[in-house]
């Protein structure tokens, strides 16, 4: 059978993922799993007859997409401005009305990235795409879930995951949008440059920001409802969407949020900010008073001196948003328990080994050791060097240094986060992914992502044939998401987390526990990596 592009993509991604380095690892795990075609997709191949190409009306002008599927998919859609030439390191720009119909039929350029060790994507890459079930009407008001993609915020793409998934079978309006990573997106100038470039930090925060605006404003004329938009990230997606919840400027443009594998912790002061800044600077060998130099590098000169301060496990927390005072004025947290907020809906949690994919990656994540802690948790190292040292009392060292790592990049986190929106009455839903099916893949980070876009391989083709165990858990886990989606909460089978601490836990067997002792160090800061 000849294979879809997307087929061919998750095939290519596979078989270069032995060849793959570093971070972008993560997207290569991440993506094979979700661009798979879902069984459904197989049934409902498109009519043999022509099908009218879809038009629709924005705020900015007319964009005509493609019918593929029983889905209307515009792809490509500018959100925004190019950010390029003067706007490098600014904020977002409206994009601006023209005439005529623009033709939105293909994924626009990812993000400026450095993959196997190639600057690959640009800097005009602020785009998103839509896929809109064909029933979808103006007037339709179907809920929507606007997805944001991980990759350690240096990596990714909004086109690594296909939207039909929910689109086609679970019939919501789903957008996927791409954002500026890396040094392009998160580099704090605001020292270097002066308040002019306060926000520089915060680009592809405020990139998201944007794109949430775009669908708020528009996403009707697709057929989905600007009051029932679930904004979902894992990973560096997750910790993006975090942010995204404690943004004051974002706020009214969604009602709930999905967060797998991430939460507040990758929010970063100031000085570490500019200690990284500082970093790429010597590595370019520009001396502080020559920073205005950053503005109109080669994006590849750039990138490759990002590439080389972010080699290896300390690349996996180096950037992130900034709490520059005023995208974001106020410690997450403290935010959070502001009183009178209007309550945000979250479900969110992590898996159960999520360290193990970063073990088996990097050989000096092998063997515990305190150097790689300084890399991976700056001045916080110690406080993880003795909880190691604590766990080694009850668990062997292999899996001491597996829980500790865990604990302190993920959970830990995940669970100050849930506590704090559940205190301030915040509707909370948590889950932690145990399931290690019969192959021996354990519950590493990212390993959700194809039980969630009930989308692992070898899907049977119809409802009727056998499903395997992780088959049936990818089934249920995704109808869960779904669930929470359309009507604001999981089933009945999974409680919100309020003081009795219940979590639902998805295993072989899938149930509700009570989390009896959620991990807390109170001398651990909230914020993850210190400089």
């Amino acid at each position: 059978m000849t294979k879809s592009g997307s087929e061919r993509k998750s095939y290519e991604l596979i078989s270069g993922l032995t060849k793959a380095s570093g971070l972008f690892m993560l997207l290569l795990l991440a993506a094979p799993i979700a661009t798979r075609p879902c069984a459904a997709q197989a049934l409902r191949k498109p009519p043999s007859v022509a099908v009218t190409a879809p038009v629709v009306q924005t705020q900015h002008g007319r964009l005509q997409g493609v019918s593929e599927g029983g889905m209307r998919i515009f792809r490509g859609i500018a959100y925004a401005e190019a950010p390029v030439g003067g706007w490098r390191f600014r904020s977002p720009q409206p994009v601006q009305p023209w005439q005529g119909v623009r033709l939105a039929s293909a994924f626009g350029p990812k993000a400026a990235q450095v993959a196997g060790g190639a600057v690959q994507g640009e800097e005009n890459c602020l785009t998103l795409n839509v896929w809109a079930p064909a029933t979808a009407a103006t007037n339709s008001r179907k809920p929507v879930v606007v997805w944001v993609h991980g990759g350690a915020f240096t990596g990714g793409s909004g086109s690594d995951f296909n939207g039909a998934v929910f689109a086609q079978r679970d019939d919501i309006v789903t957008v996927s949008i791409n954002y500026r990573l890396g040094s392009l997106g998160f580099l704090y100038l605001g020292e270097a440059l002066g308040r002019e470039y306060r926000e520089s930090g915060n680009c592809g925060l405020l990139d998201a920001i944007a794109a949430l605006r775009w669908v708020h404003q528009n996403i009707s004329a697709f057929g989905g409802d600007p009051a029932r938009v679930t904004v979902m990230g894992e990973s560096a997606g997750a910790k993006l969407v975090s942010a995204v919840l404690v943004a004051p400027a974002a706020q009214g443009l969604f009602q709930q949020v999905i967060l797998e594998s991430g939460a507040v912790q990758s929010i970063r002061d100031t000085l570490t900010a500019a200690t990284v800044t500082r970093r790429l600077l010597e590595e370019l060998h520009l001396p502080a008073d020559q920073a205005q130099q950053l503005l109109t590098l080669p994006t590849a000169t750039l990138l490759q001196a990002q590439a080389k301060i972010a080699s290896g496990p300390g690349g996996l927390q180096l950037f992130g948003p900034v709490l520059d005072g005023k995208t974001l004025p106020t410690p997450p947290l403290d935010y959070l328990s502001q009183p009178n907020r209007t309550p945000v809906r979250v479900l969110m949690g992590t898996n159960r080994e999520e360290a193990g994919l970063f073990i088996n990656m990097w050989p000096t994540l092998t063997s515990p050791n305190r150097e790689v802690l300084t890399a991976l948790f700056g001045k916080n190292d110690s406080h993880v060097w003795q909880a190691y040292t604590s766990a080694q009392a009850r668990l062997v060292p292999e899996q001491a240094w597996l829980s500790v790592l865990t604990d302190y990049l993920y959970r830990l986190a995940t669970y100050r986060m849930a506590q704090t929106l559940a205190d301030t009455k915040h509707p909370v839903w948590l889950y932690r992914f145990d399931y290690q099916d019969n192959t021996g893949q354990r519950p590493v980070h990212a390993r959700e992502l194809g039980y969630v876009w009930n989308s692992l391989p070898g899907t049977p083709a119809s409802a009727s044939s056998a499903k395997t165990k992780g088959q049936q858990l990818a089934e249920q886990m995704h109808t869960q998401w779904v669930q929470f989606i359309r009507t604001g909460s999981p089933s009945a089978v999974w409680p919100r987390y309020t003081a009795s601490r219940q979590i639902m836990v998805f295993d072989s067997v899938s149930r509700a526990l009570p989390l009896t002792s959620p991990y807390e160090d109170p001398a651990f800061p909230v914020q993850g990596f210190v400089l």
